[in-house]
């Protein structure tokens, strides 16, 4: 048993009666560094208190608990130090308490204190010192949030500076054409822009201008295009399979080209779009032959000689009738009976069905009423073309027209891209009758020829094609029977080359050979141009070696494609 002594027992109430007298005094806790703190163990923000100590957040008024404010007094909440420091406080000054270096004015928490003087004030990115973490006087670092330093400040990384380039010496480099980063005003790393001396961009890197590009074409995703015709998303990247907007739509540039089997010289992939040709219309605003004697001398030799000889018959403007550019890709025929009265060009209205399909769109130019606006026709092949325009196309994006004899060697040696079989069909009347068809046609004595078992999904050819589903209920337009680009995936030649056998025939540059019987010069218009092998959407025969008209000839079954040496 221990005895307490009257002294000692004196003693130990004493001591109890001085802790309870502090705590009731002040209310609040103060940690190892002497700051008041609130009570993590007391009562929640809005329960009735007796003194400060009763809440967590160390402050009590009218008998509630307070919530946290940054000027009352007590460390609560989320602050680090004495109503600063934290996501919702002022910075604190040195010496406070910290966690991270933006809970401080100096910008730096060192050893769970802030660094700097209690009284100096916040570093920041326009006090004309280099403080915090900034590596030349209110530039680079992280936390002040200087911007980048100019050319020879000071820098530890290349972060710090604006060219992104930290030299050895350990100040900022001036932006260069070589130096691997994009920086100045290139639109790339290390190309495009004017001030770095940087080269232009190759294809798929970005841009702004079209002076930008090695293609001279930015195109609508900012990105320079593999040539300069292929800038708009419809008809310059929208080739491919899947109609646009399709989940499984799988499209690219419509200006790829790849090398003809057997030769260095490459061809288009696909055929020339509407849109295509609306680019560089659009570029010359319509002055095609101004365009070209302002150029001809950077033309290749191959692509004047395919110019020069017909260049009086390129249009000098949009709409000067009949020769301006909106007339020779419209519905308007220049040789009215080349081939037929038509030509398959001109669309019409109710009240004149014409039912044409030229894909260039002219809005309502000679009244035509179409339910197809530009974005649609721009995707489809590009029709109703005369050859000189044609050929000036392809020397504007870089090359030249195709001959007969580079589209054959794409073609190959079958009757068909793709070899000898399956044989393809489409559609078409026969004694009246809505009938499966091979691909035969009114040429030389041979007839349309049923066909149960022709492939209908092999290429565009006898009407085995419509978007929208149906037609339309215009349906005096035909372009709705005609596919874009790179749609039927089969139709395919051995170098990749895609719709060489249907959708549209092709312009070549080569001369007409003649029909049995007939001259290669056209008596009446001159000079004749030959036209690929391929069958058109409306059923022309495939593989036919013969087909060729005069070099104003319009055709609303007959494209183009470009050749590139």
């Amino acid at each position: 048993m221990v005895r307490v002594t009257g002294a000692v027992l004196l003693a130990l109430v004493a001591s109890l009666s001085f802790a309870a007298c502090a705590a009731d005094e002040g209310g609040l806790d103060v940690d190892d560094d002497g700051i008041p703190s609130g009570n993590p163990n007391g009562r929640d923000d809005g329960a009735e208190c007796d003194k400060g100590f009763d809440c967590k957040s160390g402050v009590c008024a009218g008998g509630r608990c307070m919530v946290p404010t940054s000027s009352d007094g007590v460390r609560n909440g989320e602050e680090t130090g004495l109503d600063c420091g934290g996501p919702d406080a002022p910075t604190c000054p040195g010496g406070q308490p910290c966690k991270l270096d933006r809970d401080c004015s100096s910008g730096e928490c060192a050893d769970g204190k802030c660094t700097g003087s209690p009284t100096a004030p916040p570093a920041t990115s326009t006090d004309g010192i280099k403080n915090a973490d900034e590596s030349d006087v209110d530039c680079g670092g992280t936390k002040t949030n200087a911007p980048r330093c100019g050319t020879g400040k000071g820098c530890n990384v290349a972060d710090d500076c604006a060219s992104k380039v930290c030299s050895a010496s350990k100040t900022c480099a001036a932006p260069s054409g070589n130096d691997k980063v994009q920086n100045g005003d290139e639109t790339d790393v290390d190309c495009g822009g004017k001030t770095t001396g940087a080269p232009r961009c190759g294809a798929g890197k970005g841009c702004l201008v079209h002076a930008d590009c090695a293609s001279d074409g930015c195109d609508d995703t900012k990105r320079c295009a593999v040539s300069r015709s292929c800038t708009a998303t419809n008809g310059g990247l929208s080739c491919g399979t899947g109609e646009v907007g399709a989940p499984n739509a799988k499209h690219e540039s419509c200006c790829i080209a790849l090398p003809i089997p057997g030769s260095a010289t490459r061809l288009d992939k696909y055929k020339t779009t509407a849109g295509r040709m609306r680019a560089f219309i659009e570029r010359v605003k319509g002055d095609v032959l101004g365009w070209y004697e302002g150029n001809k001398a950077s033309l290749s030799q191959a692509a004047r000689d395919q110019i020069e000889p017909y260049k009086s018959n390129l249009p000098t403007d949009l709409a000067t009738y009949p020769t301006g550019a909106n007339y020779q890709l419209g519905g308007f025929s220049i040789l009215p009976d080349r081939p037929s009265t038509s030509q398959g060009c001109y669309v019409g209205n109710a009240n004149d069905r014409a039912n044409g399909a030229h894909t260039y769109w002219t809005g309502a130019l000679m009244g035509e009423d179409r339910p197809f606006g530009q974005a649609f026709l721009d995707r489809l092949p590009l029709n109703c073309v005369p050859y000189p325009l044609a050929a000036a196309f392809c020397a504007w994006d870089g090359g030249r027209l195709q001959t007969w004899e580079e589209n054959s060697a794409a073609f190959g040696p079958g009757n068909y891209p793709w070899g000898n079989a399956p044989v393809a069909g489409g559609f078409g009347d026969v004694n009246g009758t809505w009938t499966q068809l091979g691909p035969a046609h009114f040429v030389e004595g041979q007839g349309l020829t049923p066909c149960p078992s022709c492939d209908v999904t092999r290429m565009n050819w006898g009407s085995n094609y419509q978007n929208p589903p149906g037609g339309d209920a215009k349906d005096w337009d035909y372009a709705y029977f005609i596919s874009a680009p790179g749609r039927f995936a089969a139709d395919v030649g051995a170098g990749g080359h895609m719709d060489l056998g249907g959708i549209m025939m092709e312009l070549t540059a080569s001369p007409g050979v003649g029909y049995p019987g007939a001259p290669a010069i056209d008596e009446q218009y001159g000079p004749k141009v030959r036209w690929s092998r391929a069958g058109s959407w409306e059923g022309h025969q495939v593989n036919y070696p013969r087909w060729e008209f005069a070099i104003m000839t319009k055709y609303g079954k007959t494209g183009m494609r470009c050749a590139r040496d």
